[in-house]
């Protein structure tokens, strides 16, 4: 993937102006041989099961792109990732760690609200800032001057894009389980129901979770108690683990919805409930030839294996991201950078072409396929069943 002036043009739909601004930079005008990308990320909490593949696929993308020359055949990039442990009070002093240390654009951990302090820190410095893979879709709008960015299209979208997928396939009652400890484990399944009400659906019960429960036995015995024809699941590992596994031991029988945060190999520890399970996550075109593959050709190379799951792929996806916001800018300055990614247009990412102009969902949020995805329990793999982005979602509140 090659970098130019024209490239980046025609790729990031920028008008003259930005246009100009790109052809006068020169490294003259930048002293700077190296951009910095600097990630509170998790490496040894909970969130850790995201943010390590996700790291994978970033070093994928910056190793593309500094064969090349680095951004715009000029500026190297480097990554600085240092463990926030999935608290969000360390994520602000290493968020200012990470800002001393000269990084120019802050990546926060795989969640909106664990990350929070450490997003409002660097827009505090004028910096703008990206969760790794945080889907709560009212996380930009709490980041101050527009400095906030998420990385996946969010929560509302995908609650929307499930609940259309069982309205399709003929489900008119439906079981939703959910938890107020996080904004995406809230706000997705809300989204879901709202929908899901809208195409004649019905929901017939509700649970709610706090993360980290060991013991779904009662609720799960309500699911397959009830009249409900299809279960939809808003928890991640390691609570879908424990979830599925007693909906196992109670013999359950009703498909099951999942979510992107079970888009990672520890769930296939939750054992033969994946046989029943449709899960909506991220990646658009995967056909020979597309970015996509092009991708996992990189990766194979550089790791000597496949990709662990469409998670990789995000971050491949967020570094190409803000390459094309710092090239289209034509400079390092954060709110120049800010406002380039804001105007982004059908960037090429990994899981299809990546938009953050005029974005139907919101601003800072981008549009981006999902795809649905079956498990392959006996090789551990993810099989692509089709992909889309909804027709209709509720807005953000």
């Amino acid at each position: 993937m090659k970098y130019s002036t024209a490239s980046i043009i025609k790729r990031a739909g920028i008008g003259l102006a930005a246009a100009t601004a790109m052809m006068a930079w020169s490294l003259a005008a930048h002293a700077e041989d190296t951009y910095k990308i600097g990630w509170a990320s998790d490496k040894s909490n909970y969130l850790s099961f995201v943010d390590e593949p996700l790291a994978k696929g970033m070093e994928v993308a910056i190793d593309e792109i500094n064969a090349k020359g680095g951004i715009g055949g000029k500026m190297k990039i480097e990554l600085d990732r240092r463990d926030m442990k999935s608290d969000p009070m360390l994520g602000a002093t290493v968020v200012q760690e990470l800002i001393a240390a000269g990084a120019k654009f802050i990546v926060t951990t795989c969640d909106t609200d664990v990350s929070l302090p450490g997003a409002q820190m660097a827009a505090k410095a004028s910096l703008p800032v990206m969760s790794s893979c945080g889907a709560d879709a009212a996380g930009p709008s709490q980041v101050p001057d527009g400095f906030g960015f998420l990385n996946v299209p969010g929560s509302l979208t995908q609650g929307a894009f499930l609940a259309e997928y069982a309205a399709a396939k003929g489900y008119k009652k439906a079981f939703t389980l959910k938890s107020k400890s996080e904004g995406y484990t809230h706000t997705l399944a809300n989204a879901f129901e709202e929908r899901f009400k809208e195409l004649g659906g019905e929901i017939v019960g509700q649970a709610f979770y706090t993360l980290g429960d060991s013991s779904y036995r009662v609720t799960a015995t309500k699911m397959v108690d009830s009249d409900a024809d299809v279960i939809m699941s808003n928890a991640f590992p390691s609570d879908s683990t424990a979830f599925l596994k007693d909906m196992e031991r109670l013999g359950n029988t009703k498909p099951l919805l999942l979510v992107d945060g079970n888009d990672t190999p520890v769930i296939f520890d939750a054992g033969k409930q994946l046989a029943l399970s449709v899960m909506a996550t991220y990646g658009g075109d995967r056909s020979p030839g597309s970015t996509f593959s092009k991708f996992e050709e990189e990766y194979r190379a550089k790791f000597g294996a496949d990709p662990d799951s469409l998670q990789t792929a995000l971050g491949y996806d967020l570094v190409i991201a803000v390459a094309a916001a710092v090239e289209a800018a034509g400079s390092t300055d954060g709110p120049a950078v800010r406002d380039a990614l804001h105007n982004l247009d059908n960037v090429h990412g990994a899981t299809g072409l990546i938009t953050y102009k005029d974005s139907p969902i919101g601003k800072g949020i981008p549009k981006k396929d999902y795809a649905l995805v079956k498990f392959d329990l006996d090789n551990k793999k993810f099989i692509t069943l089709s992909t889309g982005f909804p027709e209709k979602f509720p807005p953000v509140k």
